[in-house]
């Protein structure tokens, strides 16, 4: 069982958080910006909150009024986090066999076992520098999975390159039923959520808002939310093509897609950035659209939609999430579905950009992009 009640400031985010949970899964949803990752962070013990207490199995591994800290590595907390230029040489074998010795004094699964369990028996001989996105989210689980954590965080910054998390879910099931480890997850699909676990945590602008069943939630807590869903930023991880002078806008690359963004002469090509666009600015189609000012059309997938007495917010899949506001008239007369293929359409100066530019440079269909939430 995971008890808590903290609070923790920082910058111009506050978090609080007082919940109690005592589930084989649960999933923490909420938009980008909600604190789902540092929420993980606080309770895995590399985030330090300024106040509170945490109790993880009936012990306090926090306690700010007593100066209890219990440092990460000893919380036996697995945080499914991995970068693999930290180990540039080294096989995946090597990789977790290290994992592995580093862990049987204080207990660790067998080795066999979890790589039968995540299916990695032919990537054992792999460069941990060569693995796709997906086979590196397989390993980073792996890697937190050995030393037998009590409890699995699975936080949504592992996300790269268009391969979410969703791709780990089945495995999820597997380590919950067979390895007995309670899993935390963030999710950004209630789709998703539905699917996979009665239990979940709504957050909004470091708020827990919710927890509890998926339904209730929905029905209930979440149109509490909706009114900051409806004007949430939501982020796109960017990499710049090259600046359009005459027509005064730079052109970008996005999974998949080529973006006409604001001028931005001081990125150059090559550059990675991230922009955001709040959930009134997206308008959304059935058909990809000809003949229309609207510069930018994101081809996605619906994965929710979330009905109020004034209007819905509905998310769409484009490689990250999507949120966009609509009449309930709009999403009556187009009759959406979840499941449906929709565009978004965003107009060029919609779009904002955030964070700071880093020198990335990749070309053609190689380019992987960092995905932030």
């Amino acid at each position: 069982m995971l008890e808590m009640d903290v609070r923790l400031s920082r910058d111009h985010f506050d978090l609080s958080a007082r919940l109690t949970i005592d589930s084989p899964m649960t999933a923490c949803f909420g938009p980008p910006g909600a604190g789902k990752s540092t929420l993980l962070g606080v309770i895995a013990g590399v985030v330090s909150p300024h106040r509170g207490w945490i109790r993880l199995g009936g012990d306090t591994v926090f306690d700010s009024r007593q100066g209890v800290r219990v440092p990460a590595a000893r919380r036996r907390v697995g945080l499914v986090r991995f970068d693999p230029a930290s180990h540039p040489r080294q096989t995946v074998r090597a990789l977790l066999q290290d994992a592995h010795q580093n862990s049987v004094r204080t207990g660790a699964f067998g080795f066999g076992e979890v790589v039968d369990l995540l299916e990695l028996e032919p990537l054992l001989e792999s460069g941990v520098h060569a693995l796709t996105p997906g086979d590196r989210q397989r390993v980073a689980m792996a890697h937190a999975l050995i030393p037998a954590p009590r409890l699995l965080l699975l936080d949504d910054q592992l996300e790269v390159s268009g391969v979410s998390n969703s791709a780990l879910l089945p495995y999820l099931t597997r380590v919950r039923d067979e390895l007995n480890v309670p899993v935390i997850y963030v999710s950004h699909s209630l789709g998703e959520v539905l699917q996979l676990t009665n239990r979940m945590v709504l957050m909004v602008n470091g708020r827990i808002l919710g927890v509890g069943d998926p339904h209730e939630i929905i029905t209930d807590k979440i149109l509490s939310a909706v009114s900051a869903l409806q004007g949430i930023e939501s982020i796109l991880p960017v990499t710049v093509l090259g600046h359009e002078a005459e027509n005064g806008c730079t052109i970008a690359y996005y999974h998949g897609t080529e973006l006409v963004l604001p001028m931005a002469a001081h990125l150059a090509p090559g550059d990675s950035t991230h922009v955001s666009i709040r959930s009134s600015d997206v308008a959304l189609s059935k058909q990809y659209l000809r003949g229309t000012s609207i510069q930018n059309q994101i081809k996605g997938r619906v994965c929710a939609v979330i009905r109020t007495p004034g209007h819905a917010v509905v998310q769409i899949d484009c490689g990250v999430t999507l949120l966009a506001g609509i009449s309930l008239k709009a999403l009556h007369e187009m009759a959406l579905q979840e499941g449906d293929t929709v565009y978004c359409l965003i107009k060029v100066h919609a779009f904002s950009y955030v964070g700071i530019p880093s020198q990335d440079r990749r070309s053609g269909d190689t380019l992987e992009l960092p995905v932030i939430h």
